[in-house]
């Protein structure tokens, strides 16, 4: 049984009064306001309680996690997190230890209550004199040398769950420090103390974002700690790799964690230090996962170039301030990857560093506002002799990220949706058909059957729709362990994007340093093997190559870490761009792909200030705005107003040939086609929680979905203005209103031609039968058009009726007509036979300016009597009405009469 969780930071409870806990930037840091006090002693005791209160609410937040680990069989070890700690006196101004270059030299205190016992004293001598050169080899030199003072700092908790994990204080009292626990585990002790020291071997020449400096450290630790003689005392293989397993390595799960909204600047919010945990299980957020995927996507590069964490250190350390934006790190790691390899151009799993770094989520240190979900798969052990077959324990994090960082842990339902390899949905039981969330965590362990391919492996989709915003991961049903053969596969994952492969199957060569092995089948897009040889099992560089009639048709190179090898094969196709171009007008506007880099400021090529960007958010009843809403994600749309023109290429990912999923809040959601095609609604699918599939015309017509989509048109005389008009096209690029009546909002599914598209059953009008309906049409002089509709039908009423009324979107400025009824609509079909007075209300008018009211027959026909500021006109059939506006708000009136 494989199980994976995460945890977070919770309230520190009542420290002294001296004590101010807070999170800067770095947040690997814990700042410790110790007043005016320069007395080591009591510096000591408060740094102490920092981190003994650290690592106990740590070990609160992490127990279900923990035991899950050890249950596994996974973690044999105390979970452990150094840290890193900085003394900041009341003026703020903490001493700042200046030192040339040179070795670091830890000295251990010799009396005192900071004296480690003797044996123990002795090992941590002998994992620092086995780790020196091999910490030196991988993470370079020191930036600046002198004493370390190592003392004793307990910090365990009495029920072992966790402990602090030692922590570095850079500007001690006397100099730079490490305070370190006392473990009974000597490899967990050898692990954490290598972490702590290679803290030291940065001292203050600290990266920019967590990112960077946890993560080299992190990656650094695990190649040092595994390297053959680093630990003394001869620790075996498993021991060193239960002590890095579930807090220093994703391992084989890097591709399917590999998710937008896990990056930012720092990867502990603020206000998770002194928040209380949720109840209900929740790990109070993801910082542990962002730990754990910056330690190992660093770890791919420095695996493959030996030598380039010390490479990039020297670099940096020599001028820190040259180096304080991504575009110069990124291009001074590049450096390092040439100057490692000696060849130019270097390049990582295929791509130069900056583009390979675009692609790693947690690398992208620019905060994001907005709803995060952050899913985190794990497939699970199978029983032997049992029905499983594809069991996977399929977390959920939900969170809102504020414009100052802070993560507020949201709670919910989430109702998935799992897919088969031809895109049809089926249910797994009941009680995975919803994950509900609470503080931020939710989970479910379906168990995908294998009936559906008669015992073969197959391609699971599953989509993860929250509150406006969509998960999705693909998951390899039967290719990890099944009841039947419950050994654990060491390589499995899924193809999507590639064409059906029809009668010559598809199958995977692997190769990596030592050994390879061909012909892996590929069925029904899933894949897995059980590859035992050492060398592969090592971390590494592989190459996976996608086969048809022996012929290479796919080709990816991929850096593993130890162990196993889960993928998500795409073709590369799927990594695209879209011109986005940039107009000094209002505009709603969408991707029709998933950005690698989701800030709206940066994808539009604006600075922050001049960044107007916003969204509807129908469960407030108003438009969050950046940077509140800092999100720009696929297939959602988005106000925006740029003060000036300009053509924006936008890199990201679109898989070819496989559906998309929208997640729909109850009431109006603005939506964009997420993938390059052109759409009519009628070609969309809808699903609501855990119900069938149904098409986009059958949700209208039983009134689940609004009858009418809305396009923005902006006016083309003011930039600013502008005014709402139904559309039945829906092009990439554009943005349009959409309203779902269902309390629980929805899922509207955008299928590619050649999949489930043109379903539509032609439905629209339900039981209702028209006897007539006019389009109201309202001209002013060179500005825009905007309309209404009205009429009767046999089984309307007099107030809204869903599936054949329709309501408007929010209004914007500009022109604006609109039916009132109780609520503003824009079809209002009325009970056929009765007397009845619409009020037609114009907003955004310019008074003694002409307009043109144009009554078009849709059908039937119908006399009506118009009444404006006290003069009546009669209509019939197709006939302009003339009139000069007095107001900017003014109504007309049309009764239906007697005629």
């Amino acid at each position: 049984m494989h199980v994976h969780a995460l945890s977070c930071l919770r309230t520190f409870g009542p420290l002294a009064a001296a004590l101010l806990l807070t999170c800067p930037s770095p947040a690997i840091d814990l700042r410790v306001n110790v007043g005016s006090t320069r007395n080591p002693v009591a510096v000591g005791n408060a740094t102490d309680r920092a981190v003994r209160a650290f690592a106990k609410q740590t070990a609160e937040m992490s127990s279900g996690y923990v035991s899950a680990l050890r249950q596994a069989g996974i973690l044999r070890t105390p979970l452990t997190i150094p840290v890193r700690v900085v003394i900041t006196p009341d003026n703020g101004q903490h001493k700042s230890f200046s030192r040339d270059g040179g070795d670091i030299v830890p000295v251990f205190d010799t009396s005192g209550t900071r004296v480690f016992p003797a044996n123990y004293q002795a090992y941590l001598e002998r994992v620092f004199n086995a780790a020196k050169p091999v910490m030196t080899t991988v993470f370079g030199p020191p930036a600046s040398g002198g004493t370390v003072h190592v003392r004793n700092y307990d910090a365990d908790i009495q029920d072992r769950y966790a402990v602090g994990g030692g922590y570095y204080i850079p500007n001690g009292v006397d100099g730079p420090e490490i305070r370190f626990p006392v473990y009974s585990n000597s490899v967990a002790a050898g692990v954490n103390y290598v972490h702590t020291l290679l803290l030291a071997y940065m001292g203050n020449k600290q990266y920019p974002w967590d990112a960077y400096n946890e993560g080299l450290v992190r990656a650094a630790t695990m190649i040092v700690c595994r390297t053959p003689g680093a630990l003394p005392d001869s620790p075996t293989t498993d021991q060193i790799e239960s002590a890095l397993t579930g807090l220093y390595d994703v391992g084989e799960f890097y591709d399917w964690f590999n998710t937008p909204g896990l990056g930012g600047p720092q990867f502990i919010a603020p206000n998770l230090l002194n928040t209380q945990l949720p109840v209900g299980g929740s790990t109070g957020g993801i910082f542990l996962l962002r730990y754990e995927m910056a330690g190992t996507a660093w770890a791919k590069v420095a695996v493959r170039y030996p030598g380039f964490i010390a490479n990039l250190n020297r670099k940096y350390y020599a001028d820190p301030s040259a180096y304080q934006t991504t575009a110069k790190l990124e291009a001074l790691a590049q450096l390092a990857m040439n100057n490692v390899s000696g060849v130019p151009y270097t390049k990582i799993e295929g791509l130069l560093f900056s583009d390979w770094a675009l692609r790693q989520s947690i690398l992208d240190t620019r905060l994001t506002p907005g709803l995060k979900l952050i899913p985190t798969p794990i497939p699970v052990s199978a029983q032997a002799g049992s029905s499983d077959f594809g069991v996977f324990d399929i977390v959920l994090n939900a969170f809102q990220t504020k414009s100052n960082g802070d993560e507020i842990l949201l709670s919910g339902s989430c109702f998935p949706i799992y897919w088969r390899p031809d895109f049809t949905r089926f249910f797994a039981s009941v009680q995975d058909d919803e994950i509900k969330v609470a503080g931020a965590y939710g989970s479910v362990v379906p168990n995908f059957t294998g009936d559906t391919f008669n015992g073969q492996p197959y391609r699971v989709v599953v989509d993860l729709p929250m509150q406006g915003k969509n998960a999705r991961v693909i998951l390899p049903a039967g290719a990890v362990s099944t009841g039947s053969d419950p050994t654990f596969s060491t390589f499995y994952g899924t193809l999507a994007g590639f064409p059906a492969p029809g009668t010559q199957p598809y199958s995977i060569n692997l190769s990596w340093v030592g050994g390879s092995q061909n012909a892996i089948p590929v069925s029904q897009s899933a894949f897995g093997a059980v590859i035992t040889d050492p060398s592969y099992l090592a971390a590494g560089p592989v190459s996976v190559s996608l086969v048809q009639n022996g012929a290479e048709v796919y080709h990816r190179e991929v850096v593993k870490s130890e162990g196993g090898l889960g993928l998500s094969i795409v073709p590369d196709e799927s990594d695209t761009t879209f011109k986005l171009l940039r107009s000094p007008k209002l505009d709603m506007v969408s991707l029709p792909l998933e950005p690698y880099r989701p800030n709206p400021a940066d994808l539009l090529g604006l600075s922050d200030g001049d960044t107007l960007f916003g969204r509807w958010n129908s469960n407030l009843g108003r438009y969050d705005l950046y940077p509140a809403e800092g999100e720009f994600r696929g297939g959602i749309g988005y106000w925006v107003r740029p003060p000036t023109q300009a053509s924006r290429t936008i890199a990201g990912r679109s898989i070819p040939g496989l559906p998309f999923a929208l997640s729909l809040n109850p009431g109006w959601n603005q939506i964009g086609v997420p993938l390059n095609a052109t759409f009519s609604p009628s070609d969309l699918l809808v699903t609501f929680t855990s119900e069938a599939v149904t098409t986009f015309d059958d949700a209208v017509a039983s009134g689940d979905l609004g009858t009418t989509v809305f396009e923005f048109i902006p006016d083309p005389l003011n930039p600013d203005q502008g005014s709402m008009a139904p559309t039945t096209t829906l092009t990439p690029g554009k943005a349009y209103y959409l309203r779902v009546n269902r309390p629980d909002g929805g899922v509207v599914i955008f299928s590619p031609a050649g999949g489930t598209r043109g379903m539509a059953m032609g439905v629209q009008g339900g039981h209702y039968t028209l006897d007539w309906e006019y389009k109201v049409n309202l001209t002013g002089t060179q500005t825009q058009t905007t309309s209404v509709k009205i009429g009767e039908a046999v089984g309307a009423h007099h107030g809204y009726d869903r599936g054949l009324d329709s309501d408007l979107p929010p209004r914007m400025p500009g022109v604006a007509m609109e039916v009132r009824n109780a609520r503003p609509m824009f079809r209002d079909i009325r009970q056929h036979g009765v007397r009845e007075v619409f009020s037609l209300d114009m907003h955004g008018l310019v008074p003694g300016r002409r307009y043109v009211m144009e009554f078009r027959p849709l059908t039937g026909n119908k006399q009506l009597l118009v009444t404006y500021q006290g003069r009546q006109t009669t209509v019939f059939g197709s006939q302009n009405y003339s009139f000069t506006a007095a107001h900017s708000d003014q109504t007309i009136l049309v009764d239906t009469g007697k005629w």
